[in-house]
């Protein structure tokens, strides 16, 4: 397994445990809420860098997504 792999994995692991916690969703519609997600689409593609990011952040940007119906750049 490559270290992008790795990271991926991790930040994918903590953010489905984030969902777990603040949507109280079980483990299984959790994994299901954020495997079909664009920001996981986003997370595996490489070119993206997005796997080099915080968990949180991340986390953040599927949040936007769910509450958005997908990304959206905020304006700073």
């Amino acid at each position: 397994m490559s270290k992008q792999e790795q990271l991926i994995e991790y930040i994918t692991s903590d953010i489905i445990s984030y969902i777990m916690e603040e949507s109280k969703l079980p483990m299984v519609e959790a994994m299901t809420s954020f495997y079909n997600s664009e920001t996981f689409t986003k997370l595996n593609d490489l070119e993206t860098g997005l796997y080099l990011e915080s968990p949180l952040y991340v986390y953040d940007i599927f949040k936007t997504e769910k509450a958005y119906g997908r990304i959206v750049q905020e304006e700073m």
